[in-house]
């Protein structure tokens, strides 16, 4: 099978990063019909797609067609993958969990989102002049005038929520909400209320989420060592625990998921 794939990042500039977390365009060519498997890293994406037409498969046994060129994903559960055709040219705008919910407001019920609800013709012309570019520094400049136009007014909850996230992102996800809680000398109830508004997961499961996205990132830069070194790396001194947690996010097990990594998780692999 003739198989190739190419990806491109770019990280946004210090003004932009408050809002958008990387810039991605990833191409694959085959011979035959191609499947990714994603894993949620809890930040939404602009999704623009050339192509089309391709198929969303999620939880045990739910699917949905995509039939729009731009789109996100909403609370659609693990293990998350994607059938499509022999091609695929897909350019995504990661933003911030801080401002996954000021960007895609969570009250849409299906787990494929258009956009052109949200942002109406105006996203539509993105799209098209997104794969007119010659280049991906084109593609990420046209991207970053499209943010600059709709990004959202700080007030207190977003720059609260702001902090905490980048706590746990420090933290590599090792950290307890009662810890964050604490820190921020809030009630748990009210600081897991506010996060869920802003960033649309609890703040536990969000945690979880940064830790075996870390997790993950650094098995792959360490391939010599074995899963359960890895998990001890990350506080996970019960095997059991570690896939269960795995398993919750990436909806397989680690030993799946690193035999056939996905094309979008080689970006993070150190040369």
């Amino acid at each position: 099978m003739n198989h190739h794939v190419k990806i491109e990042n770019s990280l946004p500039d210090v003004e932009l990063s408050k809002f958008v977390k990387e810039f991605v365009y990833l191409t694959i060519d085959s011979s035959e019909k191609q499947s990714i498997v994603a894993i949620d890293d809890g930040c939404y994406d602009f999704m623009f797609y050339k192509e089309k037409k391709a198929n969303l498969f999620f939880g045990k046994a739910n699917s949905a067609k995509i039939n729009h060129q731009i789109f996100t994903v909403h609370q659609a559960s693990p293990p998350l993958k994607y059938n499509f055709g022999k091609r695929l040219s897909f350019f995504t705008i990661k933003v911030q969990p801080w401002a996954n919910s000021y960007f895609f407001p969570n009250h849409f019920k299906n787990p494929i989102v258009p956009l052109s609800l949200i942002y109406g013709n105006k996203i539509d012309k993105i799209q098209e002049l997104l794969f007119e570019c010659a280049t991906f520094k084109e593609k990420v400049q046209l991207a970053k005038r499209f943010i600059r136009e709709i990004l959202p007014k700080t007030n207190e909850h977003l720059e609260l929520i702001k902090r905490v996230c980048q706590d746990i992102y420090r933290k590599h996800g090792m950290v307890t909400v009662q810890e964050l809680a604490d820190k921020y000398r809030l009630n748990r109830q009210f600081l897991n209320k506010i996060f869920y508004q802003l960033v649309n997961y609890t703040i536990k499961r969000f945690i979880i989420i940064v830790r075996i996205m870390n997790l993950a990132k650094f098995k792959i830069n360490h391939a010599h060592l074995s899963l359960t070194e890895v998990a001890l790396e990350f506080g996970y001194y019960d095997q059991a625990h570690f896939n269960y947690d795995f398993k919750r996010i990436s909806g397989v097990t680690p030993t799946f998921f690193f035999k056939n990594l996905p094309p979008f998780f080689i970006r993070h692999k150190k040369n």
